[in-house]
């Protein structure tokens, strides 16, 4: 092997070796990295705002003011039953 490609073997094993000493990436080490953006959660849903809205998706309320949610049994099929308040 001449000297030229000895010393080009060696410096892509030395490069391939630094390289992977390097691995994983750590966020410090980038240079020239984006700046990560604030979110502002004030327009944001709370969990108890989401539970309201969905149960109140899933519900119909009939004109006198009951309100009725589905359930569907082991065949598929869609039954409206009727909400009874306090469980009475």
């Amino acid at each position: 092997m001449s000297i030229a490609l000895k010393d080009a073997v060696k410096i892509v094993t030395d490069a391939v070796d630094a390289i992977s000493r390097r691995f994983p990436i750590k966020w410090e080490d980038i240079a020239n990295k984006p700046t990560i953006p604030t979110i502002d959660t004030t327009d944001f849903y709370t969990k108890e705002e989401v539970d309201k809205i969905l149960e109140n998706s899933n519900q119909l309320v009939s004109p006198d003011g009951t309100i009725w949610k589905p359930t569907i049994d082991n065949n598929g099929v869609v039954i409206w039953k009727k909400v009874i308040p306090n469980g009475q």
